[in-house]
């Protein structure tokens, strides 16, 4: 089976997929750039990816699993994507609120060692440490990676807590999309601001950005609980899954979890295919990040920036960005 990480778009553009006429329409009603909008365009591309999953699939994949496992990622998404728990919650609020105090933030890691060595070893990594001393203490780490900080330490936490652990057949490959994911969130950190992005925004969209992933493993794990048996699929239709689906998938857990719409749209076209009809600087972020740790930790190929400029359809100057990326190997 190909590696999990590495997820090509699908092989035909929209357009080639579903006559006009047949694209569900958009609910013009909404403003453009909504919550509701923004839910209608996910599930147009759910819509259309799970068609086309489908249509192609070979006759043993029709018979078995998969298309359940399809149909319910289209038509149940509130169902199929786990609600972060209620403490989680708790603290992620807190973390958002400006009007929290250190003190606050400070309270919501004494009670979880495991998540004060995490805020910890981000506090004294090279990225915040800078050279200064080394931070023991949480207030001190509080303060020095600020709250979008540790509402990423929270994240993290999180997601790796919640969905990383479908066990079976899948506690292998959900590890690998963890690990990538890991890896390509600092590496959008340091190139973020080469795109006019927030460093710590594009650390938060590259951690989740193959979220949806991880959410279709956690409900093949489920359903298998459900059913008292292994969930068959067959590797070339499970890849195929999550090559599709991965996407709109992660822009509903996005909304899920209140993170916006705009980190939802970023997670739902992190693959730029088809390219978006006007710039978006934070997808092309998403890409090119992507897909160097694809390239460099994944195949240990060596990079050639003109492919990727040219797959991606990046705007975004490219000598800043090599330039950055040369920096950060230093």
């Amino acid at each position: 089976m190909p590696s999990p990480e590495e997820a090509p778009p699908p092989s035909l553009t929209r357009s080639a997929l579903l006559a006009e006429d047949e694209v569900p329409a958009a609910d013009t009603e909404q403003p453009e750039g909504s919550i509701e909008a923004t839910q209608a365009a996910l599930d147009r591309s759910l819509h259309w990816r799970a068609r086309v999953l489908l249509e192609q699939s070979a006759s043993a994949a029709q018979l078995s699993d998969g298309p359940a496992v399809v149909d319910a990622l289209e038509h149940n998404n509130q169902g199929v994507i786990r609600q972060i728990p209620f403490a989680a919650q708790r603290a992620l609020a807190v973390s958002r609120n400006p009007n929290s105090s250190v003190g606050e933030l400070v309270a919501l890691f004494e009670r979880d060692p495991t998540l004060t060595q995490s805020l910890l070893k981000v506090a004294n990594s090279s990225w915040y440490g800078r050279g200064d001393d080394a931070i023991v203490s949480i207030a001190a780490a509080v303060q020095r990676i600020g709250y979008q900080g540790v509402e990423n330490v929270l994240l993290a936490s999180i997601v790796e807590g919640v969905l990383c652990r479908p066990g079976g057949a899948y506690q292998t490959l959900a590890g690998k999309v963890w690990s990538h994911m890991l890896r390509t969130a600092p590496l959008a950190r340091r190139l973020a601001p080469a795109f006019g992005i927030d460093p710590e925004k594009a650390y938060t969209l590259a951690l989740l950005h193959d979220v949806g992933k991880l959410v279709v493993f956690d409900f093949i794990s489920a359903r298998r609980r459900e059913l008292h048996r292994e969930v068959k699929v067959p590797e070339t239709f499970l890849c195929s899954m999550l090559n599709h689906l991965h996407e709109p998938v992660g822009g509903h857990a996005a909304l899920r979890w209140g993170l916006g719409a705009e980190a939802a749209r970023a997670l739902a076209e992190h693959h730029r295919h088809p390219v978006p009809t006007t710039p978006d600087l934070l997808t092309e972020l998403l890409f090119v990040a992507e897909r160097i740790d694809l390239v460099t930790a994944v195949r240990y190929d060596r990079l050639n920036w003109a492919v990727i400029w040219d797959e991606g359809a990046i705007t975004t100057d490219r000598g800043a960005v090599e330039e950055r990326f040369a920096a950060a190997g230093e």
